[in-house]
This record gives structure tokens, C-alpha cells and sequence, in this order.
């Protein structure tokens, strides 16, 4: 699998899924994975993602397979999409539909805004306009942000305690749940308390209005931290649509993969 070496010198990861004939040329899809996770959260979208298109999925720096931040690093919106720009130009993707959760979707909107040449589409999972400060104090646990938590317990400790906000945990089963602390807990605290903090504070509505391209929101109904912004960001939207799951809370990508992926490759399809 390709690296995509930074200016900053360290290199990012992408895991890349093509199984078209070589004269099949679809718009690729670049998949972001959300907060201190990787490229192996898409896993089970895959399947059907992969029979009609080229698929990408990297690592932010600090995450998955992609190597740590160098020393002096700043985890900003513009940092962040800087490292997907550059993984776009390495790999000669031009355009790419958008596949987004949580955080990953925040950053899709913040590069259809600024480079709208580059994103044809988006699909975002669990991607709230903002986080809502109760959510930011349950995050802090006992501490007085959720990024020194981060520092004082770990991630993947961390992860456990407040894993009902990012996952139905009454429709998750418990292999799951261990899985999703598991590979949280591979993003060293500094790096994960970074990236909170760069998120923490982002709220996507003022900018909606300038994201042109076709938007499909998907999220469970009773998602504590989504559910509520999702008709807000798609009003907001010129050109977005959603499909809650009735019954679900947070992680319908974990939760219904192949169903959310269908629901991609439906609104890719109607697009065409």
C-alpha cells in the first residue's frame, strides 16, 4: 500500500481497494476515518464499495498504519486537509467522491468549501455541525477537558468510559465494543488529546452554504451527538439530503456497514 511522504517529512498511509478492470475509470472514493481512528473501521463498507469503485482510505498522521507527527506539529482543520490534499496529488486523484465519519466528515466539509474542484460528492456518517458542550463535559470525565482525560487515563480507557456516545452499545455486541477500544487506544493520547482539541472547538454551519457539492447525510435518530444537527446541516446544505436510521444511536457505519454502503453507492449512482 502506497505511503504519501509530507512536507514535515513524515509519511501517510493509505490502504487503497481496486478491484475494476484497469479501463474502468468511476470517481474514485477517498474515505476518512473519524477521531483517533484508522482505515479499518471502513472494513465491512468495502464489499460493496469495491464493486463499482476504486476506494482510498488513509491514516491520518498519528493514526493506523501512518507515522507520528513530527516535533512542533498543529493539529488544525488546515493541517489536517493538507495531509489529504497531498495524498489526493501523490495518487493523482483529482476528484473523489467523499466518504466522511464523525470528524472525517468535518474535514470533507471543510475541503469542498475551499478546493470544491476536488470533491464531487460527500457521504457523511454521525457528523455533527458541532460537538454539544453537555457532550464536551461528559467527554472531560472527572478532568477539565476531554484531552487531559485523554493524558490522565489513555485512550482506550477513556474510549471505554465514554463509548455509549460514539456507539449504540444496546445494538452493538461486546466484540465490537472491545474492538473499537482496542484500535482507539493504538493513537498515543497526545496525538488523540490533539486532534480533540482541534475538533472541539469547529462548527461547520457557517460554512455549509459555500459546500457545492451533493451531500448525503446518514445517522441514527437517536445519535445523542448527531441525530438533532442533521435536518439543520442539511438545510443549511445547497445540495443535502438525509437518511436517519430509525432506532439507532451513534456508529450507524459500524453498526450498518452494508446498508450505509448501499445508501453511498445508491446516491453515487443517481448522481451519475
Amino acid at each position: 500500500m502506497p505511503r504519501i511522504v509530507l512536507p514535515e517529512g513524515a509519511s501517510v498511509h493509505c490502504t487503497v481497494d481496486d478491484f475494476l478492470w484497469p479501463w474502468d475509470h468511476p470517481t474514485p472514493v477517498l474515505m476518512m476515518h473519524g477521531f483517533a481512528r484508522n482505515a479499518t473501521f471502513w472494513n465491512r463498507w468495502m464489499p460493496a464499495i469495491a464493486e463499482t469503485h476504486r476506494a482510498y482510505r488513509p491514516d491520518l498522521l498519528g493514526c493506523g498504519l501512518s507515522d507520528q507527527p513530527p516535533a512542533g506539529y498543529r493539529h488544525t482543520p488546515d493541517t489536517i486537509g493538507a495531509q489529504i490534499l497531498a495524498v489526493l496529488d501523490a495518487l493523482s486523484l483529482a476528484r473523489v467522491h467523499w466518504v466522511g465519519e464523525s470528524s472525517g466528515g468535518i474535514i470533507g466539509l471543510f475541503l469542498a468549501a475551499a478546493y470544491p474542484e476536488r470533491i464531487a460528492s460527500l457521504v457523511l456518517c454521525n457528523t455533527p455541525s458541532r460537538i454539544p458542550d453537555h457532550i464536551k463535559r461528559t467527554y472531560a470525565l472527572d478532568c477539565a477537558t476531554a484531552s487531559d482525560a485523554m493524558r490522565a487515563y489513555g485512550v482506550g480507557e477513556w474510549c471505554r468510559q465514554t463509548l455509549g456516545y460514539r456507539l449504540d452499545k444496546e445494538r452493538a455486541g461486546e466484540d465490537l465494543c472491545d474492538w473499537v477500544v482496542r484500535e482507539m487506544d493504538r493513537t498515543p493520547p497526545d496525538v488523540a488529546a490533539a486532534m480533540h482539541d482541534c475538533f472541539e472547538g469547529v462548527d461547520t454551519l457557517p460554512l455549509l452554504p459555500r459546500v457545492g457539492a451533493p451531500v448525503l447525510l446518514l445517522s441514527g435518530d437517536k445519535s445523542p451527538i448527531a441525530s438533532a444537527q442533521q435536518q439543520a446541516l442539511a438545510d443549511a446544505l445547497p445540495d443535502g439530503r438525509v437518511e436517519l436510521f430509525s432506532g439507532y444511536g451513534h456508529g450507524v457505519n459500524l453498526l450498518q456497514p452494508k446498508r450505509c454502503a448501499r445508501a453511498a453507492a445508491e446516491f453515487w449512482r443517481n448522481l451519475a
